[in-house]
């Protein structure tokens, strides 16, 4: 760790926002993944001694991050993703997870709001700053190169495409669309609220969804989910099928309603599939879980692929096209749903719909079945046996 901050610290000093000193008074725009992020007038950033400073929540909020300030210390604390910042007023000392970074320029309080220097604090978050000088802009972006050859991001669009899409307006959200404002999200699809950070929508939308509201619900989730979804669930139910007589089965199917038709479903699903079940209603929606995971900021870009890597694993084992694993994901969620299909052309009816308009859309053009040939190429350093382990062990 040590080295690595020591590493850290001169790559910052060679590539630090350094501006001359005619330039204090110029207004500084910040960007985040393309996106200006729009800032109360109070709250702007500014340039002090060559350096960009930007108030606390300008982006830490944006990137995910939790703020906390302690007035008697005269400190800052910045969370996001197992990653804890200390700043202190006045000191050029910053704690990264308790290890001493020396900084070049110290954070200070100006008309009642603290600044904090820019640069430091995304890249110990893991981004990427670039600055413009001829229209003093800082853009931030995720470095993406911390992921080596890993093809995991290719796997997790295609697989939270549809829910991606339907909830969000966007196939994808790692380091897409982080400074763009969104609607907040409202339960069973209500309106109001205002716009709000994508962070703040997709963590009000894992909490009220899935109880997830810490980086440790969302990697015990996707862990134990991946191997232990609503799969189970199915097979427990064909189960109870097979365990009935044609007399039994012949009553219930009698009697009408949802077990009318859920009963044959269950047994057709269950013949044409085996023992993959509808396995890629689980699978798929890990990807949408750990890409809304990444935007609240529970974890980082390369943590997010390495938690996929089980799911895409075993996506890739048991498909061998997108529309195959596609025509499992509908029926899946089709079952799950209770939705009365059958003899219905799924590819027609609710979500069938949104993949025909992902097909037809050349300029996505992301369902590429090389990679189920090619497999799964994994995150190096990190897989989701250790992130599990280190959270149960905390």
């Amino acid at each position: 760790m040590k080295k690595a901050l020591a590493f850290f610290l001169a790559v910052v000093m060679a590539a630090s926002l350094a501006l001359p000193a005619s330039a204090a008074s110029a207004r500084v725009t910040l960007r985040l993944d393309g996106y200006t992020l729009i800032l109360p007038s109070d709250s702007q950033p500014e340039i002090k001694d060559g350096r960009t400073m930007v108030p606390i929540r300008a982006v830490s909020e944006a990137l995910g991050a939790d703020v906390g300030w302690d007035a008697a210390a005269r400190q800052v604390t910045l969370a996001r993703a197992g990653v804890t910042i200390v700043m202190t007023v006045g000191s050029e000392t910053a704690y990264v997870n308790g290890e001493a970074v020396e900084m070049d320029v110290a954070p200070y309080i100006k008309d009642g709001r603290t600044l904090i220097p820019a640069r430091y604090v995304v890249e110990f978050f893991g981004q990427k700053v670039d600055w413009d000088g001829e229209t003093y802009t800082v853009s931030i972006t995720e470095d993406k190169s911390v992921v080596g050859e890993s093809n995991l991001e290719r796997w997790a669009i295609p697989m939270g495409a549809i829910q991606l899409g339907l909830n969000e307006s966007s196939h994808r959200w790692f380091a897409y669309k982080r400074g763009f404002t969104v609607s907040a999200y409202k339960p069973n699809g209500g309106t109001g609220g205002g716009e709000v950070l994508p962070s703040v929508r997709c963590r009000a939308m894992l909490s009220d969804s899935w109880g997830i509201d810490s980086r440790e619900d969302l990697i015990v989730t996707v862990c134990s989910m991946t191997y232990h979804g609503h799969n189970d669930s199915f097979f427990e139910a064909v189960e109870v099928g097979n365990s009935l007589t044609q007399a039994e089965y012949n009553e219930i199917i009698s009697r009408g309603g949802v077990d009318a038709y859920m009963f044959p479903y269950t047994k057709q699903l269950s013949e044409k599939w085996g023992d993959r079940g509808i396995l890629c209603w689980d699978l798929f929606r890990m990807s949408s879980l750990l890409q809304f995971g990444y935007t609240a900021g529970y974890v980082t870009y390369a943590e997010a692929l390495a938690l996929l890597e089980p799911a895409a694993t075993l996506l890739c084992e048991n498909f061998s096209s997108w529309e195959e694993a596609y025509e499992n994901y509908l029926e899946g969620y089709n079952w799950w749903t209770r939705n009365d299909v059958l003899d219905k052309d799924i590819w027609s009816i609710n979500r069938g719909n949104s993949y025909k308009s992902i097909v037809a859309d050349k300029n996505y053009n992301t369902l590429d079945d090389t990679l189920f040939q090619t497999g799964v190429i994994p995150v190096p350093g990190v897989t989701a046996e250790q992130l599990l382990q280190s959270v149960l062990e905390d």
